[in-house]
């Protein structure tokens, strides 16, 4: 699938990030978000979480949708 993983430049952080500053070289896989709460997450296994967010062809959790590489912009955790 083109546009599934992405590699880009770091534009902004948010309160609490502290792998990442601005500026910094990232890449970012077909993964960018997840609940956070159920099992699977809780074991490092966010791929199994049944609320995943994939990188394209998805919806962020705001309503947007997901573009991967072909977006402009994308927010992830770190």
């Amino acid at each position: 699938v083109p546009g599934h993983e992405v590699v880009g430049e770091v534009v902004e952080v948010g309160p609490g990030v502290s792998k990442f500053t601005v500026g910094d070289i990232v890449g970012v896989g077909c993964l960018v978000g997840c609940c956070g709460g159920c099992s699977p997450c809780e074991r490092d296994l966010e791929q199994y979480c049944p609320k995943k967010i994939w990188s394209y062809n998805d919806v962020y959790i705001d309503g947007q949708p997901t573009q991967g590489g072909f977006a402009k912009a994308t927010v992830v955790h770190q």
